[in-house]
């Protein structure tokens, strides 16, 4: 699944004949031929070759040019299909993977009983069209083992998105899916390995039947075969000397497991862990020929008690000349060690165009992946959170707080505090609603509405708590502070936008709270704020942590001016409680 643009020297390239038929056909063509080397009776062959016509995108219509129009991960020359052939059980099981190429794949889904309720819970998370990143490439694959019913299966390519957007992604459909206790260990367990890898795919079963999985990909760099398979034993059923020797076979005499090999975890509902691995080797670098290749690979179907002859045939249908003058048709070999006996999978790639696609992929710098510390270190966290602390302690001696917090403050006073606080409490809501709104980026977004479904109706709980006072003022300096927060919100990129709202207006609302507790002990208002604003605050260092996309510098920044503005405010609505009460300046 999914290459990176691969240089294969020592061989010659064969290239199929396929310029100028349509897209539709040739797959037809290779389905069909895959299904005689497979001896598949007739009908059933003509019967699925129909199906597999029905359900390809738009662009299988168009016809196959000497260079790819969109080129596709799929294929290291940008083609935008595979075919698989899995060897466990009397009857191969034939696969398509297609890439969806930016088509919403109704004429799919129309094939397909039902679409799933899990697909439905996760859809909008990697296609959403908003925010700084493309909605994830969309792939699927047909799947079908005779005389059984079509599988259908899709796959969201996270390759390029941002390595902590990806993270946030997979963590979010796992939660909605209910199987986030098991990704977690799994993610757990992942790092505690080592090594370089990067989450690339995520995957659906469609169907709701108890037995459908769920699939997170990752793509190891430089790892040994040892490591490969230390990844894989994180799933609850995987026999690491079985596995150990498949990679061995497929290796040959290297140690190493090849240039990019990927690693799929499979989860299941119901279970505290990943149920199963399977490990993809890449036979085009781990191998001279793709003689060598499909020889390595019968060796380890023979072990596994399967007669690799169809597979000899296969490879002779599918590789245009000699298998020793070819390389890459035979791409992939994966691996299951999960109690299945030959859950062995083969994967040819079919070198329509003659030169490697340049691969439009490119956002995350894989040398990044070397570095021990991350794009943002916890040092640059410590430090806004060390500013942030001065803030908060400046706070403490503004006007307004020493106003609430002296005993010697008449009570009148501190009762008018409440008159002027209630424009700021009312524009509070202006200001997390403009958060929600001008916000794109889906993990900032879905934080922003968890703030804002938190903090809906805290301006009615503070009108109930003076409900005795029925004035509504109006203050220049106290609306001109909330505009600023709320035009902030509209122009500032998410991050500062986040920290506006956590590290700056709920950091406030804290020193604020903790001072009103102690002026109006029983008030609603003051005891939701104190239980309320310590989370929202560590909101956002958590979101910090999580993000890449910020300076210290720019933060610092929008944090001193909020700071500034929020003084301005508190200090004006402490000076009106005196003015209203005739009270003198502390």
């Amino acid at each position: 699944m999914g290459s990176r643009s691969l240089r294969l020297p020592g061989y010659v390239r064969k290239i199929y004949p396929a310029q100028g038929r349509l897209f539709v056909d040739f797959l037809c063509e290779l389905w069909a031929t895959a299904c005689d080397a497979l001896q598949v009776p007739l009908e059933q062959s003509v019967r699925t070759t129909r199906m597999l016509r029905a359900v390809l995108p738009a662009w299988a219509s168009e016809r196959i040019e000497s260079a790819p129009g969109q080129p596709s991960f799929v294929a290291d020359d940008g083609f935008p299909a595979e075919m698989s052939v899995n060897w466990s059980g009397p009857h191969p099981e034939l696969r398509l993977l297609f890439d969806c190429l930016g088509d919403d794949h109704r004429g799919t889904r129309e094939e397909v009983s039902t679409v799933t309720s899990r697909l439905r819970q996760i859809e909008e998370i990697f296609m959403a069209q908003t925010g700084p990143f493309a909605p994830a490439p969309q792939w699927h694959s047909v799947a079908w083992r005779p005389p059984m019913q079509v599988v259908h299966k899709t796959y969201f390519g996270l390759y390029e998105w941002p390595l902590p957007q990806r993270d946030y992604a997979v963590r979010e459909a796992m939660r909605r899916l209910d199987m986030v206790a098991a990704w977690d260990d799994a993610r757990r367990r992942i790092e505690e390995v080592g090594g370089q890898r990067e989450i690339e795919f995520f995957a659906v079963d469609l169907t709701d039947e108890t037995h459908a999985r769920v699939k997170i990909y990752y793509r190891n760099h430089g790892a040994e075969i040892e490591e490969v398979n230390r990844i894989a034993s994180v799933a609850r059923h995987h026999n690491t000397t079985d596995a150990l020797a498949a990679y061995r076979t497929l290796a040959g005499e290297r140690t190493d497991a090849g240039e990019g090999a990927l690693t799929c975890l499979a989860f299941r509902s119901g279970l505290d862990q990943a149920a199963e691995s399977t490990s993809y080797l890449r036979l085009a670098d781990l191998a001279a020929n793709d003689q060598q290749a499909v020889d390595r690979t019968a060796e380890l179907l023979r072990s596994a008690g399967v007669d690799p002859g169809r597979l000899h045939t296969l490879a002779d249908a599918f590789v245009p000349g000699p298998l020793e003058d070819s390389k890459g048709v035979l791409h992939l070999v994966s691996y299951r060690a999960a109690g299945r006996t030959a859950d062995i999978t083969t994967y040819f790639r079919f070198p329509v165009y003659a030169q490697p696609a340049a691969q439009p992929y490119s956002y995350v710098d894989l040398s990044s992946l070397d570095r021990k510390e991350p794009i943002v270190s916890r040092q640059d966290v410590e430090r806004i959170a060390r500013y942030n602390e001065q803030r908060q302690r400046e706070y403490e001696s503004s006007e307004l707080i020493r106003l609430l917090a002296d005993e010697n403050t008449a009570a009148e006073t501190k009762k008018a505090v409440l008159t002027y606080l209630q424009p700021w409490s009312n524009a509070f809501q202006r200001m997390i609603s403009a958060r929600v709104t001008f916000e794109t980026d889906p993990q900032l977004r879905t934080l922003a509405l968890e703030h804002q479904q938190e903090e809906v109706g805290h301006d009615a709980i503070l009108a109930r708590s003076r409900a005795d006072d029925k004035r509504l003022v109006w203050d220049p300096v106290i609306e001109a502070g909330a505009s600023w927060f709320v035009d902030q919100f509209a122009v500032l990129p998410g991050v500062q936008r986040a920290v506006l709202a956590h590290l700056a207006l709920e950091a406030g609302s804290l020193v604020l709270s903790q001072a009103g507790t102690r002026a109006f002990p029983d008030d609603p208002y003051f005891t939701l704020h104190d239980e309320a604003d310590a989370e929202h605050l560590e909101m956002g260092y958590r979101l910090l942590r999580d993000r890449s996309d910020w300076t210290v510098d720019e933060l610092i920044t929008v944090l001193d001016r909020a700071w500034q503005v929020i003084g301005v405010v508190s200090d004006r609505i402490a000076e009106c409680a005196r003015q209203d009460t005739g009270a003198a300046a502390a």
